[in-house]
């Protein structure tokens, strides 16, 4: 589990690499002709959608950081890091569905073992994710004191 773990803390990287590099030159490189096509003032939906690409790049970026140092971030709290995880398994889902959408939609070509190779890698980091959504009480982060988690003591622990 640990060589899985390692594996999707890299995918998890390297996609948050990727988006913020393409991000940036784009930006550098491409000219802006918005102004020429739309003389409207930009709508809320783009200040909407700038954030969640910028919370989905956090998660995604914190969730490398669990993953590849998990005795590091011990104080994160369990609620917190579901959430996170659940987030990652969702963007990796959707990211296999567009790999499978890109492949049936294309002719055979080098791009078939790209997207292949993208199925593979976000599998394996969606099915890390989902493990530590679902992983009990064993591990540093999901471990608890004599309390049964509902703030009252545990039968037995008086």
């Amino acid at each position: 589990m640990r060589a899985l773990r390692s594996i999707a803390a890299g995918v998890l990287f390297l996609q948050v690499a990727y988006v913020v590099v393409a991000g940036v030159l784009l930006a550098v490189f491409l000219e802006d002709t918005s102004e020429i096509d739309h003389t409207d003032p930009p709508a809320a939906g783009a200040a909407f959608s700038l954030l969640a690409e910028v919370a989905v790049i956090g998660a995604l970026f914190a969730c490398a950081l669990l993953l590849a140092a998990p005795g590091k971030f011990t104080r994160v709290p369990r609620w917190l890091a579901r959430i996170l995880f659940g987030v990652v398994v969702l963007v990796e889902c959707a990211t296999i569905v567009a790999a499978l959408l890109n492949i049936g939609m294309q002719s055979f070509g080098p791009d078939e073992f790209l997207n292949v190779l993208m199925i593979l890698l976000s599998g394996a980091a969606a099915c890390v994710s989902v493990a530590e959504v679902f992983r009990g009480g064993s591990g540093p982060r999901g471990r608890r004191g004599p309390s049964s988690g509902s703030g009252r003591p545990a039968a037995g622990a008086e």
